[in-house]
């Protein structure tokens, strides 16, 4: 069953306004679901119900980065950003 764009946001702010005030147990168990829907709008039609590309990537960056408040919680640390250059911190060359 597909869902649409307006119920990921809803789910997304649900466990918005709940994650801070759950077990580690249910904060998993909230990133485990957040992670099925990062695949739900993979799925999303950009075509219907008025969804666009933008919408839907907006959806993914407020997904993930609530993925990574709830794993720095849990003292999980999330993956590192990739293909960004190393920055280099000495600055007196």
């Amino acid at each position: 069953m597909t869902v649409t764009l307006s119920e990921i946001e809803d789910e997304v702010d649900q466990v918005a306004d709940r994650w801070r005030s759950q077990t580690s147990s249910e904060q998993r168990n909230d990133l485990s679901y957040l992670d099925d829907l990062l695949g739900e709008l993979d799925d999303v039609d950009i075509g219907s119900a008025g969804a666009t590309a933008e919408m839907v990537d907006e959806l993914r960056g407020r997904v993930e980065i609530l993925m990574d408040e709830i794993e720095i919680d849990l003292g999980i640390e999330p993956p590192p950003i990739t293909g960004l250059p190393d920055i280099d911190a000495d600055t007196g060359a």
